[in-house]
């Protein structure tokens, strides 16, 4: 059997993932796609914003409108601790949003990280979105702390530096800049309006998608010109 390729799909916002109805959640069926399964097996994470059981029972009502079996990881009442068994048989992994910070220290408390990574090399698809998608890269802008934005390190799954929510708060981008002006810079720079993301496969760039029209991203490859990605509109 051929190996499956290394994918992560990092996404804005948590809000394009869990479109309610009559919308059309457009970022989860492109996950369910990216499986290559006709019902995968998706396992929701949900640190980043404490277990939220509102969020949780979004995710299950998302698995039946597009097509997947749901699966949901709580940190927070572990029945098993055993970090080999929370993602085994997994198809995909989505990580949703909250604080960055609280997301890798409950990761890392429970070796989650360490499984996380061993399902990426294994062919799990992962997904994430804001905070999910920082600890995809080497660093991510958060503000965890409500009152600043700062980057901090993530797993490095990915080569470089991301910052979500590129549209809604300019101040994101100011703490890329300053980040990248300083001995820590990682490059590429991602620079993701909410509504989209980035598809990567064996750790590559494979494409940029949104589900607006005028929503886009930057990359910063360290070479002192910052461009637009081309962007491939989902449905």
């Amino acid at each position: 059997m051929a190996k499956k390729p290394m994918q992560i799909l990092a996404m804005s916002n948590s809000s394009a993932f869990f479109v309610e109805p009559p919308g059309e959640p457009a970022f989860a069926r492109y996950l369910v796609s990216l499986t290559q399964k006709s019902k995968p097996v998706i396992v929701h994470v949900g640190a980043a914003n404490g277990d939220s059981s509102e969020k949780a029972n979004k995710f299950f009502s998302l698995a039946q409108r597009t097509g997947f079996e749901p699966r949901h990881l709580n940190l927070f009442s572990l029945e098993d601790g055993d970090p080999d068994t929370f993602f085994a048989g997994a198809d995909a992994i989505y990580i949703d949003g909250g604080s960055t910070r609280n997301l890798k220290a409950l990761l890392r408390e429970w070796s989650a990280d360490t499984a996380l990574r061993r399902a990426y090399e294994n062919g799990v698809v992962i997904s994430g979105a804001s905070a999910g998608a920082n600890i995809m890269f080497e660093w991510g802008m958060t503000d965890s702390i409500k009152t600043q934005i700062e980057a901090t390190p993530g797993l490095g799954l990915l080569r470089g530096s991301i910052s979500v929510h590129a549209n809604v708060r300019s101040d994101r981008n100011e703490a890329l800049e300053q980040h990248l002006a300083g001995p820590g810079a990682a490059y590429p720079a991602y620079m993701l309006d909410d509504f989209t993301a980035l598809h990567f496969s064996e750790s590559k760039l494979h494409g940029a998608v949104t589900a607006r029209p005028t929503a886009k991203v930057h990359a910063d490859n360290g070479n002192g010109e910052r461009r637009s990605l081309a962007m491939a509109q989902l449905a």
